[in-house]
């Protein structure tokens, strides 16, 4: 049997099978002010992960067509559209704001019928001795001789007919007397009830009350506090997280079933184990051969560090830099000031990092430890050169 070749000439898309020029599965788009990753759009809607193929094949396969793209929106859009009709259904439901309809009662209307003149019994007899005289006629002709000779033997037996005098008759009833009409008494109106203050409603984004405490310092950081461990995180999601599954015990929304083996893993570490128990490889540099979890970190790797893409630029010296971050660290070279001093022997620092390691020394705090002499030290540098003086062996 003759295997077949497939030629690919164009951008192949991998939802349809159809060749062109087509967008990359992993790379961000701006669609109406929102930014996209189809290959995110893919995994959360319908958890379809395609993993991009090693080689050659890499770039021209790890795509996706218009038409495809515009059934995927829809399909991200009704899915959301259901989340959000059905979390409103719930709430509305537990919060008992949802009543039915109760269908009317039809009450049927009674009919009036007036008798003007009731029949006795001798007016019934004679009407059924009338009947009688008029049956005896029909019978006679019936009975009588036709032109063919046929007598009463011949003709065919019919059933005799039930003549009305013998059927029983029930004498109708008589009408019963109309009862008064009834006088309804119209119940005195309600009193009007005191109108009670409803509750104020929640406006949309408005904040539910805070679990947290945020500290904005001078050099533009912040520091989201748990209120209930007193915890302190850089950002809001991390503070969420935090609160969701330590204080709440909410499960990891990130735990998801392996679609081969249904072991459940975390969507970072998905890549990596789809790589080590399936053998299907993590998507990986082609330059350095660095891996990582999702095709779009691939991208911005390669811009970042191969490609030397650096959008954020230095107001002062111009100089560009890589991330958001490296250019808050270039910054603090332009600042003349030490912005953090220490409260108890004035020593000022750029960092406020440096002046949480020197408070440590004021408050005797000393997590790092030698093994061999049980000697403590403040920072880690310190501990690694008393090793390499005390005891050389280990290092």
């Amino acid at each position: 049997m003759a295997t077949k070749t497939w030629k690919i000439e164009k951008d192949l898309c991998r939802c349809c099978h159809g060749e062109g020029a087509f967008n990359n599965l992993a790379e961000p788009r701006t669609f109406l002010d929102k930014v996209e990753v189809y290959s995110d759009m893919l995994r959360e809607c319908l958890d379809i992960d395609i993993p991009p193929v090693p080689g050659e094949l890499c770039a021209i396969t790890y795509t996706i067509c218009n038409a495809c793209i515009a059934r995927l929106r829809d399909a991200c859009n009704f899915k959301k559209q259901v989340q959000d009709c059905e979390q409103r259904f719930m709430t509305l439901y537990y919060k008992n704001a949802i009543q039915g309809l109760k269908p009317a009662t039809k009450v049927k209307e009674e009919i009036e019928v007036s008798i003007e003149h009731a029949q006795s019994d001798t007016d019934a007899d004679i009407v059924l001795k009338k009947e009688d005289e008029d049956d005896d006629d029909d019978n006679h002709f019936l009975g009588g001789d036709d032109d063919d000779g046929m007598s009463d033997d011949d003709l065919p037996i019919k059933p005799p007919k039930q003549s009305v005098s013998t059927m029983k008759t029930r004498p109708k009833p008589k009408p019963k007397p109309k009862a008064p009409p009834v006088v309804k008494k119209l119940k005195p109106p309600p009193k009007p009830k005191k109108a009670e203050p409803k509750p104020a409603k929640e406006k949309k984004g408005e904040d539910k009350p805070l679990t947290f405490t945020l500290t904005k310092h001078e050099d533009g950081t912040q520091k989201y506090s748990c209120n209930v461990c007193e915890k302190n995180f850089k950002r809001r999601d991390l503070f969420t997280q935090h609160y969701k599954m330590v204080h709440l015990k909410m499960k990891h929304p990130a735990f998801r079933s392996c679609h081969v083996c249904n072991a459940k893993v975390r969507t970072r570490k998905r890549a990596a184990h789809m790589e080590t128990e399936h053998g299907i490889p993590a998507p990986s540099c082609g330059a350095c051969g660095r891996k990582f979890a999702f095709p779009s970190e691939v991208l911005r790797h390669q811009k970042l560090y191969h490609m030397g893409e650096k959008n954020y630029q230095c107001d002062v010296c111009d100089l560009k830099c890589r991330s958001v971050g490296h250019l808050k660290a270039h910054k603090m070279k332009h600042v003349p000031d030490r912005p953090f001093k220490c409260e108890v022997c004035q020593k000022a620092f750029k960092w406020k990092s440096g002046l949480d390691t020197h408070m440590m020394i004021h408050l005797n705090v000393r997590p790092h430890v030698c093994k061999v002499c049980q000697e403590a030290f403040v920072q880690k540098s310190s501990l690694r050169y008393h090793l390499s003086r005390k005891h050389p062996d280990l290092v």
